[in-house]
């Protein structure tokens, strides 16, 4: 078979060898026979593989479907979802089917190339660590999927039925044994090796044992995360290494697996940091007068807001109190002694606040950042009162810190390098705590939660809690651990209302639990502008609308197109 493929150019930006070979004849000339007979090609194909693949496992900015963000007047996704403005006609990400195909030709002619027997199976593990985490991706938003094992052809028999959703969810956990078998310990940066198999089967075994109502998924997690951390390769790092600069991204050892981007092919718009920072300067179009006096900017702010956090959010970052234990902002001594809002409602918080919120009154590239009544970052909606008076700043009294590198001033045009941490050993810890609650114990379960929430909450004390107090210790420790991160919020309220519907029952569009952090109002924090008072208040998302979820949407719709293009295809319930 005759089959033309384009190689990403960063094989010919990294790789020398790659040069001399791809010198000697165009690159779009390149046949299957040509790159399936040199390793270097086959390289080629396999990193362009990463880049279409990859996203289907860190997606950031799918939080933005829950109360923890708020969308911005200058953009921001997800806004119909969030409000459930959708009907079948929306595609929520149905057509991953091209990058399966692309896989599965790495799958068909590896095995007969003539690499060495750890180069075959490197590629077969890393084939078979993206398919799944593409059908991961695809069980989570649509439940059971078409199978696509093999390369179809012209010839073939494409009226493939909807597989159930127990067989995606096997079919998926099979092709991860599968890659962790084969993979290496140690791999390229940015490449899967067993870890990365063992915690994302820990991410896709955890969501199908809510689905499925069925334990033995949750020992699946469990079997993973021993094999994983018997590895002895990764550990528990500072929160903000692997989110507020490059250089301790890539480094870290937490990281299991990430997803790196040079400054030679991104520029900011490429990264989060564009869409999460706000649009300020010194000037009468973006400031009113009483906010270039109070609180001047030393220089421009130039980001184009999309996403800021919400109070909803910030209420799970605990403090420590005078008394040396952790409590809620609202229920320490600080309120009562605190003499500004900062001191009352900011100081000693959770280190992941720090690297994870601007609030008001904190430092923010090369400026103090006031999100108060006639600051320099905050709308001028009511009843924030704020100066910036053409909409590129928070509508919620809080920015975005986390994966924000402020060592450099934010320019849409300017190359950055950035990374995105998409398999970390803190979720892992995560993962295999929340399996242990489902199975019962929670002795294992406190052990695991206590290490995240010591190390990067840094807490003195150790998760005591039982019962359903350790079950709400839990959802808080998870909100703000994986926030903007693989869209962990949602996809875990959504296994959490699983599993108190006990599971993907017949008829659970009319009676599975409405998840209530998914319905009504979002919250924000408004300040005084001499910073001393505040007021917690409500809002509706950017269309005016509240937040709005009913049970049909534990599984998004099939795109209608789809069903009358290959009327094989069953449409998911109450769509």
């Amino acid at each position: 078979m005759k089959y033309y493929i384009i190689l990403i150019m960063a094989c010919i930006l990294t790789f020398t060898s790659c040069n001399r070979v791809m010198d000697t004849k165009p690159l779009n000339t390149y046949t299957g026979s040509d790159v399936w007979s040199n390793y270097d090609l086959a390289q080629g194909y396999i990193y362009e593989c990463y880049s279409n693949c990859m996203g289907y496992i860190f997606s950031w900015n799918y939080d933005a479907i829950t109360k923890s963000v708020r969308n911005h007047p200058w953009g921001g996704a997800f806004t119909s979802e969030k409000t459930e403005q959708i009907d079948r006609n929306n595609d929520e990400g149905w057509g991953a089917f091209g990058n399966i195909r692309r896989v599965n030709l790495v799958l068909k002619n590896v095995a007969t190339a003539p690499f060495t027997a750890v180069q075959k199976s490197t590629f077969r593990g890393e084939a078979l660590f993206l398919r799944a985490a593409i059908y991961s991706n695809l069980a989570f938003r649509f439940g059971g999927v078409q199978l696509v094992k093999d390369v179809l052809s012209v010839e073939s028999d494409f009226n493939i039925p909807r597989s159930s959703l127990k067989d995606t969810y096997d079919f998926i956990l099979s092709d991860l044994d599968s890659a962790a078998n084969l993979l290496p310990q140690t791999n390229e940066r940015g490449r899967a090796t067993k870890g990365a198999a063992y915690a994302l089967k820990m991410r896709v075994a955890l969501q199908a044992g809510a689905y499925l109502n069925d334990n033995n998924y949750y020992r699946a997690v469990r079997a993973a995360g021993d094999k994983l951390f018997a590895l002895g390769q990764y550990n528990l790092d500072d929160y903000s290494n692997m989110f507020n600069a490059y250089s301790s991204a890539i480094a870290s050892t937490e990281n299991i697996l990430v997803f790196e981007r040079k400054n030679t092919n991104t520029d900011f718009t490429s990264t989060p940091m564009q869409w999460l920072v706000c649009n300020s300067d010194q000037i009468s179009s973006k400031l009113t007068a009483a906010a270039m006096q109070k609180y001047p900017l030393k220089e421009s702010i130039e980001g184009w807001m999309n996403y800021a956090p919400t109070q909803d959010l910030v209420d799970d970052y605990l403090v420590t109190d005078s008394d040396g234990k952790e409590k809620k902002w609202d229920q320490t001594s600080y309120i009562t002694t605190g003499g500004s809002a900062y001191e009352k409602m900011y100081k000693n918080r959770d280190k992941r606040f720090y690297a994870s919120i601007i609030c008001d009154s904190s430092k923010y590239f090369g400026n103090w950042a006031y999100l108060r009544a006639d600051g320099n970052a905050s709308s001028n909606v009511q009843p924030l009162n704020g100066g910036n008076i053409n909409g590129g700043a928070s509508v919620t009294g809080y920015l975005f810190a986390k994966y924000v590198y402020q060592a450099k001033k934010l320019w849409y045009s300017d190359p950055t390098d950035f990374c995105y941490s998409v398999l970390r050993l803190g979720e892992a810890y995560l993962n295999y705590a929340e399996a242990c609650i489902r199975l019962g114990d929670e002795g294992a379960a406190r052990t695991y939660l206590t290490k995240t929430y010591q190390k990067h909450g840094g807490f003195n004390n150790a998760i005591t809690s039982a019962n359903e107090d350790l079950w709400n210790d839990y959802r808080r420790e998870r909100h703000i651990e994986m926030i903007l991160e693989t869209g962990d919020r949602y996809w875990s309220l959504l296994r959490w209302g699983m599993q108190l519907t006990g599971g993907l029952k017949q008829g659970y569009e009319n009676t599975g639990m409405a998840i209530p952090e998914l319905n009504g109002k979002q919250h924000g924090m408004a300040i005084t502008s001499d910073g001393k008072s505040y007021q917690v208040f409500e809002m509706n998302e950017q269309n005016g609308q509240p937040l709005k979820f009913t049970p049909k949407r534990y599984l998004f719709p099939v795109p209608q197109a789809k069903i009358v293009a290959l009327p094989s295809l069953s449409q998911n319930a109450g769509w």
